[in-house]
């Protein structure tokens, strides 16, 4: 038996984030979706960080473990629980600010 695409190679996601953010016309996040795989069960919404970003704009937002609470990261090969809970703060932040155009 052939073992053929990314599992052969183990390109697998350690993480990853995804973020949707509508911005008024002067910079103020208005509505925000932001979702985290591979640190779960299934990917999740990060509700809390969701709501704590409207009113801020996306150069003054922060993220901290209180938003990471949905999540249950593993430790395994490719890097530890804590390792991933870092990582997903800062890919969090990066999609954010991408999302509303600010980096």
């Amino acid at each position: 038996m052939k073992n053929w695409g990314a599992a052969r190679y183990l390109v697998i996601s350690i993480t990853m984030t995804a973020a949707l953010v509508v911005c008024d016309g002067d910079g103020v996040i208005r509505q925000a979706q932001v979702a985290v795989g591979a640190c779960s069960a299934v990917a999740q919404r990060l509700h809390l960080l969701e709501d704590d970003l409207i009113g801020q704009r996306a150069t003054d937002i922060r993220v901290n473990p209180a938003h990471l609470g949905a999540l249950s990261p593993i430790s395994d090969v490719r890097g530890s629980a804590a390792f991933r809970e870092d990582i997903v703060t800062t890919q969090c932040l990066r999609a954010i600010r991408r999302a509303a155009c600010h980096e």
